[in-house]
């Protein structure tokens, strides 16, 4: 018979909080399991998950987000825990607009992109700055330069365009500057030609199926057939090639080793290690015949690739179904998908090698985040079913990737009280234009009276390409981006910046025209007008650059015929939607020659 000592008091102290943690473990999974899809979301609120040091039980934190405000988003990769998204222990659910026109070098510079992730993040702005890009351009009979160029026999890889990778490069680094998260889709679906905006995988069939490296054969009735490729060079060959399931189109997972090893030439991160990526979408709206989704073979085996080379930022299916049928949207094998262990990986010319000793341990799915897209009044109440479903039975984390069209700004508000109230973890708005750097803001047509949504948005702009529906719109998604993180809405809209240029239009005969790049969140500006020896002021006044690129010139001949111009100067600041105003920017002089034929 063994004889032991009796224990200390510290060790039954220990044994007794030992069994209170497990205890309360066992109870709150017990809690969590019994949840409906309604309240799922709450209990993950409260249930003490947290890797701050606060360690609050209350995962919303604060009511006005103090403790969030501590979190620097850039140094943190959202994770999915229990179909929700968090950052740093915190709530990381989203409202916010697609920015389309992002990757797009042709017309967005540095100016474009500084300006909307200014505006995304600012102080007062969104609870949580994320957007949403377009897919990489391929070149194809509507893009003559985009990102992928060809396919290099030699090589056996694809051409890049190293001036467009690096504008990507300023992308994610203007984007982790400011904080804002990203979701990148990779690749276009194929709607036909005649809406090829910017290259599908059409294109890269093409550019793929003219090797003519070797020959392939198959049985088919017992005969061998010849499926050498010999030049597809128009749509309609390409599309007798099944883009999800030929083999030699394994060659499209060569593009996300190019651009998850790439390294960015400005922050030196390499892509696939950049927490500034919120999620890579395995494409943009991909599906079969446009009523089934992407085929979940291929969908895992596009998401397992992202996986191997980027393990730390999520996955979004990219499939969009065109069907009224919610179990017929999504794939259930994608939907299973489990959760496996990952360990860091270090990256060589061979690819990816598991490092021996792993800093840390962590667990994902094949397929993080499931998503659908929205349009028109018909589709905005759809939401609700779509997240009982992907988060409420299957435990997913879901997101609205593009909303829009809806006939009425309240629409905007029910559809995302659905989201919320049923699980959602983001939606996206189609979409959102900055401002230009030739002054003024850029816009687009969508067709049928929708146009583009530009922030703080006006509801009573002249032009005919602003919606007068923007304001409203904007407001509400501001609104819900705190409700939904159950912090308060800021009483105030954030204060815009001094504007960052001010110059005189040389096409100007006279040059008595003044030009300004828009400062973010700017309603209005106030025009002064001062003499630059004393400081005295002749004069103010209120103007506004809610029209479209190119046509935001302001003619000066009245404060050019009632001040003298010797020492003349002209500078504007922005006024808030609440009236407040911004820094003023820089003085302009005004030369003497100016405006000649104006009374003095």
């Amino acid at each position: 018979m063994l004889v032991t000592a009796p224990f200390s008091l510290s060790q039954r102290l220990g044994f007794s909080v030992i069994f209170l943690v497990l205890t309360m473990g066992l109870l709150s999974n017990l809690k969590l399991k019994q949840a409906s899809a309604t309240d799922k979301t709450q209990v993950f609120l409260n249930s003490g998950w947290s890797t701050s040091s606060t360690a609050r039980g209350d995962q919303g934190g604060s009511r006005d987000g103090s403790e969030w405000t501590s979190v620097d988003p850039r140094d943190h990769f959202v994770r999915v825990h229990n179909g929700q998204l968090v950052l740093a222990g915190h709530p990381f659910r989203f409202a916010g607009l697609n920015a389309p026109e992002l990757l797009d070098g042709n017309v967005s510079g540095p100016f474009e992109i500084g300006h909307t992730f200014q505006t995304l993040s600012m102080r007062g702005s969104f609870a949580r700055a994320v957007t949403r890009t377009y897919t990489l351009q391929i070149n194809s009979r509507n893009i003559g330069r985009g990102h992928i160029k060809s396919w290099h026999r030699e090589w056996k890889d694809w051409e890049w365009d190293e001036g467009r990778l690096k504008e990507i490069d300023r992308v994610l680094a203007e984007a982790r500057k400011y904080g804002v998260k990203l979701i990148i889709p990779i690749i276009n679906q194929d709607t036909g030609e005649d809406s090829n905006w910017v290259g599908s995988y059409a294109d890269l069939i093409r550019m793929v199926s003219t090797r003519n490296v070797h020959r392939r054969f198959l049985i088919t009735n017992g005969a061998f057939r010849d499926l050498q490729r010999k030049g597809l060079s128009t749509y309609e060959e390409s599309t007798k090639v099944d883009w999800w399931t030929d083999h030699e189109m394994i060659e499209s997972q060569l593009i996300i080793d190019k651009l998850l090893n790439r390294v960015n030439h400005i922050n030196g991160i390499r892509i696939g290690d950049d927490a500034t990526i919120l999620a890579f979408e395995t494409g943009n709206e991909m599906n079969c015949n446009g009523m089934r989704p992407a085929p979940a073979s291929w969908t895992l085996k596009i998401a397992k690739h992202f996986k191997s080379r980027a393990p730390q930022i999520l996955v979004m299916d990219g499939s969009f179904a065109r069907t009224e049928s919610i179990t017929g949207s999504y794939p259930i094998e994608v939907l299973q998908s489990k959760s496996v262990l990952s360990r860091y990986y270090t990256y060589g010319s061979e690819g990816a090698i598991r490092l021996t000793r792993p800093r840390c341990c962590f667990r994902y799915s094949d397929v993080d985040i499931l998503s659908y897209h929205y349009y028109g009044s018909g589709d905005s109440y759809r939401v609700k079913k779509d997240c009982e479903y992907v988060f409420g039975k299957h435990g997913k984390a879901f997101v609205a990737g593009e909303m829009g069209f809806f006939a009425e700004p309240s629409m905007y508000d029910s559809f995302l009280k659905d989201l919320h109230k049923y699980g959602g973890s983001g939606a996206l708005v189609w979409s959102l234009r900055p401002a230009s750097a030739g002054g003024g803001y850029k816009t687009h047509g969508e067709g049928n009276g929708n146009f583009a949504m530009h922030i703080p948005g006006w509801a009573t702009c002249s032009h005919p390409e602003f919606d007068p529906r923007e304001r409203q719109i904007i407001s509400i998604l501001r609104h819900h981006s705190y409700t939904m993180n159950h912090q308060k809405t800021p009483a105030q809209h954030p204060v815009p910046p001094a504007p960052s240029k001010v110059w005189l239009d040389p096409s100007s005969p006279d040059q008595t025209h003044l030009l300004w790049t828009s400062a973010p969140w700017a309603h209005s500006y106030e025009l002064i007008l001062r003499d630059l020896s004393t400081g005295h002021e002749y004069g103010r006044r209120q103007v506004w650059d809610c029209t479209k690129e190119g046509e935001s010139r302001l003619e000066l001949s009245r404060e050019l015929g009632a001040a003298p111009r010797r020492q003349l100067g002209v500078c504007l600041r922005g006024i808030s939607l609440d009236g407040t105003p911004g820094p003023e920017s820089e003085m302009l002089r005004l030369d003497s020659s100016i405006g000649n034929d104006l009374a003095i």
